[in-house]
């Protein structure tokens, strides 16, 4: 058996235990060398305590800041793992479907806004008679980083449901960061549209048009239910005006206009989710979440409309 098989078989053997989700992810996450927290992290105990509800947002952040603040007063900068929290932080995003959970009919807190929170937190922290070193916390330094090494855990074609699930789950977060003003992810937004939305998949030695589609269309669909609006609402050309800097917003075969966020990139977007939930060939899961997306869209379009009216007639 080839190193190849032999991590096929034991992601397959995890997939179908008892396992909830979570745990499933955190298992395929470690075989597949994902970033992630490190095993014996300081800061992942806490993230989750925060979460399950056993600390609040004050005393989740005080377990994690005060340590913090006393190595920076220290000048012990280079002793901090910022990332090892973003990484924490982050990874528990993904162990989290993006689904609103809802409780004997009641809408819960989204998950995903009680992650976010604490990276707000983060921004807004100051250490107290130091606010020479602010900065750190309010730049969220090396967030930036941190989400750029986990964007290359984006699964190929033969992924497993539960990858699919747990890259969605993180471009949910990554939209929820964008939409709060934390920290401007919108050109992956972009990158998850052009994969899926842009580019007519054809069957190849990598997998099936319809296997591709089914990976990649969740997290882009995810941008849409995350950032909504905004990403409808969003004019900006990104248009490269330096050659160094590539061109990193360009569009897919299908997208003939410049780089950039515009109505008629959106209104692309919307035309082949529409096409790809028709297909026969892609998984009932596939067709459900594009319908859904496409329900999003008209949201988001509609409640554009009626706001502009609202302020057409005042």
């Amino acid at each position: 058996m080839t190193q190849s098989e032999e991590k096929k078989q034991k992601i397959d053997d995890i997939i179908s235990s008892n396992e909830e989700e979570a745990v499933k992810i955190d298992q395929i996450a470690k075989i597949r060398g994902w970033f992630r927290p490190e095993e014996d992290s300081a800061y992942y105990p806490i993230v989750q305590q925060y979460l399950q509800g056993d600390l609040d947002l004050d005393a989740a952040t005080s377990k994690l800041f005060n340590p913090i603040d006393q190595k920076i007063i220290n000048r012990e900068l280079d002793n901090v793992y910022f990332v090892d929290l973003w990484y924490s932080i982050i990874h528990s995003a993904r162990r989290k479907s993006f689904h609103e959970a809802e409780d004997d009919g009641k809408r819960n807190a989204h998950f995903h806004a009680k992650v976010a929170d604490l990276v707000a937190a983060f921004r807004e922290h100051k250490i107290k008679y130091h606010e020479e070193y602010d900065y750190i916390y309010s730049s969220l330094f090396d967030l930036g980083m941190a989400c750029r090494e986990v964007n290359n855990d984006e699964p190929d074609s033969n992924a497993t449901g539960v990858e699919i699930d747990a890259w969605a789950n993180v471009n949910f977060f990554w939209a929820r960061l964008t939409e709060k003003g934390l920290l401007d992810l919108s050109l992956y937004a972009i990158w998850r549209m052009r994969t899926a939305l842009e580019e007519e998949q054809q069957d190849d030695a990598e997998g099936t048009a319809a296997q591709k589609y089914d990976v990649y269309i969740p997290a882009a669909a995810s941008w849409i239910f995350g950032l909504g609006r905004a990403l409808y609402t969003k004019e900006k050309d990104l248009t490269p005006t330096d050659r160094k800097q590539g061109n990193p917003a360009k569009g897919g075969e299908l997208w003939k206009g410049k780089a950039e966020f515009s109505k008629e990139r959106w209104a692309l977007w919307k035309e082949r989710l529409g096409v790809i939930s028709k297909l026969d060939s892609v998984s009932d899961k596939t067709k459900n979440i594009s319908r859904d997306a496409l329900e999003a869209m008209e949201r988001a379009e509609s409640f554009n409309a009626d706001a502009h009216s609202a302020r057409a007639g005042s």
